[in-house]
C-alpha cells in the first residue's frame, strides 16, 4: 500500500506525533508512506529522526490562489506519479487542497479509489461553510478521530453518519522496568528519603493548570510536609510571561522548598517512573494526551482532571484517578487520597501498566488503521 500522510505543521505537537507514530508503523509493516511536511520544521526533524520519507516541495498554507494553483499541481503529479492508494490528512491546514486534488486524480485516473480518510485530534468546531461542509460529509470517505470526544464533537457539527467514525487512541511502547540504568533522583534533587514525589510533565501555559496543582499541593503541605513536585518542562524560556508568573506562584505560596522545575532532559521517562504519581492537570484540550500513557507505560498512575479524552484514558479507581471537577479542592481530594495509600498507588500502578501494554499497544493502532485503510481500498 501507498500512502500520503499529511502533517503540514511546524512544531512538535500531540497530533504531529500522532501522525509520525502511525507513520512508522505503517512503515515498518512494509508499507510505502510518504509525510507531507513543512520544511526546516521541528516536525519535520522529528519524522526524518524516525526515517520517513519526507515530502516538503508542496506548500498547502499558502494564502496566495497562485501559490495554492501551484501546490495543487505538484500534488496532483506526485499523487499520479508515485501512484499513491489512500490519502490521510492530519490538519486541517491544506486539507481542502487533499480533497479537491483527490477528486481531480479520480476523474483522470477512474480505475483509482484514492479514499480520503481524515484523522481528526482537535475538538474545534466546524466552521460552516457550504462548501467545507459539503468537503466534510460528502468527499470524505472516512474519519478516525484520536477520542471519543472528538468523535461526538465532530457529528454535533456536521451531517456525518457515526459509521463514518472510529477512534483510535495513541499508543505508547511499554519499556522493560525498571529502566536501566538507574538515577538517584533523591540526590539529585535533593530529595528527603521518604518525601512523596508527584510530577507534572509538558509546557508551562495556562491550559496546562500548572498553577491550580500549586495551590493543590499548598494545601497538602500541612499532611506531607516533605512533599515533592517535579516540573520538567519543554518549549518554554525563562522569562516567558507563563514561567514568571509560576514562579511568582511558588514564592507566593512558599512553595520553593518543595518544586523542582527540570528543563528539558532525555531522561524523562525515568522521572515519570521514579514519581509516585503522574499528575494532569490541564484545564482544556488534551484530545490525545500522550502524557497519561506515557506515565501508564511506566507504571506510574494518573491523577487527572476531566478534560478532553482523559475521562476516555483513566478508569477512575483502576488506573488512576479522575478529579471530579477542575477544582484545587477537587484535585487535593484525589492527590491525597493517592499519597496516603500506598496499596491503592501500586494497585493503580498495576492497573496502569496492563493498560499500556493492552489498550494503548502500538500493534492495536496498527491493525486497527489498517482496518479502515484496507476496507475501503478493497
Amino acid at each position: 500500500m501507498k500512502i500520503l500522510i499529511g502533517s503540514n505543521v511546524h512544531w512538535w505537537n500531540a497530533e504531529a506525533a500522532y501522525a509520525a507514530t502511525i507513520a512508522q508503523l505503517l512503515k515498518e509493516a512494509g508499507h510505502t508512506v510518504f509525510v507531507l511536511t513543512r520544511p526546516d520544521s521541528l516536525n519535520a526533524q522529528h519524522l526524518k529522526e524516525r526515517g520517513l520519507r519526507l515530502l516538503t516541495h508542496i506548500d498547502l498554507n499558502s494564502n496566495n490562489p497562485i501559490l495554492l494553483f501551484s501546490a495543487y499541481r505538484k500534488l496532483k503529479k506526485f499523487l499520479l506519479d508515485e501512484r499513491i492508494d489512500l490519502i490521510n490528512p492530519h490538519r486541517s491546514e491544506g486539507f481542502p487542497l487533499f480533497v479537491f486534488t483527490a477528486r481531480a486524480v479520480r476523474s483522470v485516473c477512474p480505475e483509482k479509489t484514492l479514499p480520503v480518510i481524515r484523522t481528526r485530534g482537535t475538538t474545534r468546531q466546524l466552521l460552516q461553510h457550504w462548501l467545507n461542509r459539503k468537503m466534510h460529509t460528502d468527499w470524505t470517505e472516512f474519519y478516525i478521530t484520536t477520542g471519543e470526544i472528538v468523535s461526538k464533537r465532530l457529528l454535533n457539527s456536521a451531517d456525518i453518519f457515526e459509521e463514518k467514525l472510529k477512534t483510535i487512541y495513541y499508543p505508547v511502547v511499554c519499556p522493560e522496568l525498571p529502566l536501566q540504568p538507574r538515577k538517584d533522583f533523591r540526590n539529585e534533587f535533593k530529595i528527603p528519603e521518604k518525601a512523596k514525589v508527584l510530577a507534572v510533565v509538558g509546557r508551562i501555559r495556562p491550559v496546562k493548570g500548572q498553577r491550580i496543582l500549586l495551590q493543590s499541593l499548598s494545601q497538602l503541605l500541612p499532611e506531607f510536609p516533605d512533599l515533592v513536585l517535579l516540573i520538567p518542562y519543554r518549549d518554554t524560556a525563562v522569562n516567558e510571561p507563563e514561567m514568571q508568573a509560576l514562579r511568582s506562584d511558588i514564592r507566593s505560596l512558599n512553595l520553593e522548598a518543595n518544586i523542582r522545575l527540570i528543563p528539558e532532559r532525555d531522561d524523562i521517562r525515568k522521572l515519570m517512573e521514579f514519581a509516585d504519581a503522574g499528575v494532569v492537570s490541564s484545564v482544556d484540550s488534551e484530545v490525545i494526551c500522550r502524557v497519561a500513557v506515557e506515565f501508564f507505560s511506566v507504571a506510574t498512575p494518573v491523577v487527572a482532571f476531566p478534560t478532553g479524552c482523559l475521562p476516555e484514558i483513566i478508569r477512575d479507581g483502576e488506573n488512576g484517578l479522575l478529579v471530579k471537577n477542575q477544582t484545587p479542592e477537587a484535585l487535593t481530594k484525589e492527590l491525597r487520597k493517592i499519597l496516603a495509600n500506598p496499596e491503592l498507588r501500586e494497585r493503580l500502578g498495576k492497573g496502569a501498566r496492563s493498560d499500556a501494554e493492552i489498550r494503548f499497544n502500538p500493534q492495536k493502532m496498527l491493525t486497527e488503521t489498517l482496518e479502515v485503510f484496507e476496507h475501503f481500498l478493497n
